[in-house]
């Protein structure tokens, strides 16, 4: 099997790299400076939300901040993570794979931390990150073993 070809277009590399600028841009706006627009307050359906009451498969009003800049973070380090390189090597795959037992094991380890040492709503916090943290780690091992590798080639 060519393991390209599970891959997306080498394209979605590049839409990737500004929407997690983008999605880093909007957490910090949102998170760090706790800012809301109100042009984000709109009426959306909802599975399951629990505020100051219950509201199962319903249209509640609700800023969608959050939520836009999750879908953002997510979506551009899934494309970074997953669209190929220019020139899809044996030597780039093997990257991918140890990426991606590396990600797994510092994911664990983190977790397992988290567990032990961390609390009520900053657990909850950290659970939060996890949407992210995995494709964080998967890139930041990735890039890490890539250059790495290329240096090792260029001497």
């Amino acid at each position: 099997m060519n393991s390209s070809k599970i891959l997306l277009p080498r394209y979605f590399r590049y839409i990737g790299i500004v929407l997690t600028l983008a999605g880093i841009v909007m957490s910090v706006i949102r998170f760090g400076y706790d800012i809301k627009p109100d042009f984000l307050e709109c009426k959306v359906f909802v599975v399951y939300a629990a505020y100051l009451q219950t509201s199962e498969f319903r249209v509640i009003t609700n800023n969608i901040s959050e939520e836009i800049c999750g879908v953002t973070l997510i979506l551009g380090l899934f494309f970074l993570a997953f669209s190929r390189f220019k020139t899809e090597t044996e030597e780039i795959w093997a990257i991918r794979t140890k990426s991606f037992i590396y990600s797994l094991y510092s994911l664990t380890a983190l977790l397992i931390f988290c567990l032990v040492f961390i609390y009520g709503w900053g657990f909850l916090m950290v659970m939060t990150a996890n949407l992210f943290l995995y494709l964080l780690l998967y890139n930041l091992w990735f890039y890490i073993l890539f250059f790495k590798d290329r240096r090792k080639a260029i001497e």
